[in-house]
C-alpha cells in the first residue's frame, strides 16, 4: 500500500472514528451489545409498561406543582462542606412537588406517594439539585432491587394499582427489605405537602475546605402545622392535596429546615434500604421558604430535569448506587418527553391564580 494511500485511511478513519463509537456508545447503553443487561433502555420500557407513559409527561411523579422560592443557610453545614448552598442567604429556589405515580391526571389520595424536587442557583456558584420522597426509607438496595419492584409495580392504567400478588412476590423473595418494609408501613402520611417531611433516602459525600469526608442524607422537616384543615369540597376535588398547597401558599410562605444527618462508621451508607442509628448527629442546614406556584404549563420548572447528581463542589456522590441510576431515567425521559406533544396538566395555571 503506497504511503499516500495509507494517508487517505488514516484521515478517513480519524473522521468516520468518532461517530462509529458515538453510535457505539447508543448502543451498548440501549443494551443491544447485552440484551439481559439492566441497561436505561430497559428500565424506561418497564417505566412505560406500567400503565403511565403519557405523551409529553414524565416517565415518573407525573403529577406536579411548580413552586418557587429561596434558601437560606444557617451557616452550621460549613464545618462539613465547602458548598456554597451551605454558606450563602437568599439563594433562589426552582421546585417542584409531585406524586409518584406515572400518571399525570391520577386523583390525589392520602396514601400516594409524594416528592419535593429542588434546583438551588447561589450566586457566581454551583446549582443543587435534589430530589426527595416522604417514605423515611428506599424500599430497595441497589440497581438490581429497582428493576425488579419497577417491574412488580406496573399499575393498570385504569385502576392505578398494581397487581399486589406481584409485590408481594418481590418483598418475600428479599428479605434484606423487611426493615424498609416495616418502616415504610408504620410511617404516617401528614394530611398535606405542606406538613410533609421529605427524604433524600440515598447517602451523599460532604468534603470541608479542609479535604474531610463525611457521608450524609438529609430532610426537609416542615415548620407549618400538622394537620391541614379539612373542608366538605375536598371529598369532591381531585386534586385536592395541590388545591391546599396552592390555597397555602397564598396565604403565606410554606417553610422547611434541612436537616443533615452525619453517619457515624457503623452506619449502611450505601445501602438506602437500611436506616441509620437514632444518635447520628443532625444539623440544621437552613431553611427552605415556598412562597407561589406555577403550573407545569407556564412555569420552566415543567421542563426542569430534577437531575440528583447535580451536585456543587463540597457536595458528591457516595458509594450508594441509585443516584446515578435515577439520573440516567431522568435524561432519558427527559429526551423522550421532549419530542412529544403534551396535554393540558391537571394543574393548570388557572388553578394557581388568587381568587
Amino acid at each position: 500500500m503506497s504511503q499516500t494511500s495509507s494517508s487517505r485511511l488514516l484521515r478517513w478513519g480519524c473522521v468516520l472514528l468518532p461517530p462509529a463509537l458515538l453510535a457505539a456508545g447508543f448502543a451498548w447503553a440501549a443494551g443491544l451489545f447485552s440484551p439481559h443487561r439492566l441497561s436505561t433502555a430497559r428500565f424506561m420500557t418497564v417505566l412505560e409498561n406500567g400503565g403511565g407513559a403519557a405523551p409529553g409527561f414524565r416517565r415518573a411523579h407525573s403529577k406536579g406543582l411548580c413552586v418557587l422560592g429561596q434558601f437560606d443557610a444557617s451557616g452550621a453545614m460549613t464545618a462539613y462542606s465547602s458548598a456554597s448552598v451551605f454558606s450563602q442567604s437568599h439563594i433562589p429556589v426552582t421546585g417542584r412537588l409531585a406524586l409518584a405515580p406515572p400518571f399525570p391526571h391520577i386523583v390525589d389520595g392520602p396514601g400516594i406517594v409524594r416528592s419535593m424536587a429542588l434546583r438551588l442557583q447561589p450566586d457566581h456558584a454551583q446549582e443543587w439539585r435534589t430530589t426527595m420522597n416522604d417514605p423515611p426509607l428506599q424500599p430497595m438496595r441497589d440497581i438490581q432491587d429497582a428493576f425488579a419492584s419497577f417491574s412488580a409495580n406496573q399499575r393498570d392504567p385504569v385502576t392505578h394499582k398494581p397487581d399486589p400478588r406481584l409485590a408481594k412476590a418481590y418483598e418475600a423473595a428479599r428479605p434484606w427489605l423487611k426493615t424498609a418494609y416495616a418502616a415504610n408501613r408504620a410511617h404516617v402520611m401528614s394530611s398535606d405537602f405542606a406538613n410533609d417531611t421529605f427524604n433524600s433516602l440515598d447517602s451523599f459525600q460532604v468534603t470541608n475546605a479542609q479535604g474531610e469526608n463525611h457521608t450524609v442524607r438529609w430532610s426537609m422537616v416542615p415548620l407549618s402545622p400538622p394537620d391541614a384543615p379539612v373542608r366538605p369540597e375536598d371529598a369532591h376535588d381531585p386534586n385536592v392535596l395541590f388545591t391546599h398547597a396552592i390555597a397555602s401558599l397564598h396565604q403565606q410562605p410554606l417553610r422547611w429546615n434541612l436537616v443533615v444527618t452525619i453517619a457515624n462508621p457503623s452506619d449502611p451508607v450505601n445501602d438506602p434500604s437500611q436506616p441509620w442509628a437514632p444518635t447520628d448527629r443532625t444539623i440544621t442546614a437552613g431553611t427552605l421558604t415556598l412562597h407561589s406556584s406555577a403550573s407545569e404549563d407556564n412555569s420552566p420548572c415543567g421542563g426542569m430535569v430534577f437531575d440528583p447528581t447535580i451536585l456543587p463542589s463540597g457536595l458528591s456522590l457516595s458509594g450508594d448506587p441509585l443516584p446515578a441510576l435515577r439520573s440516567a431515567v431522568y435524561m432519558r425521559s427527559f429526551v423522550k418527553r421532549s419530542g412529544e406533544a403534551k396535554d393540558p396538566s391537571s394543574i393548570t395555571p388557572a388553578m394557581t391564580q388568587p381568587h
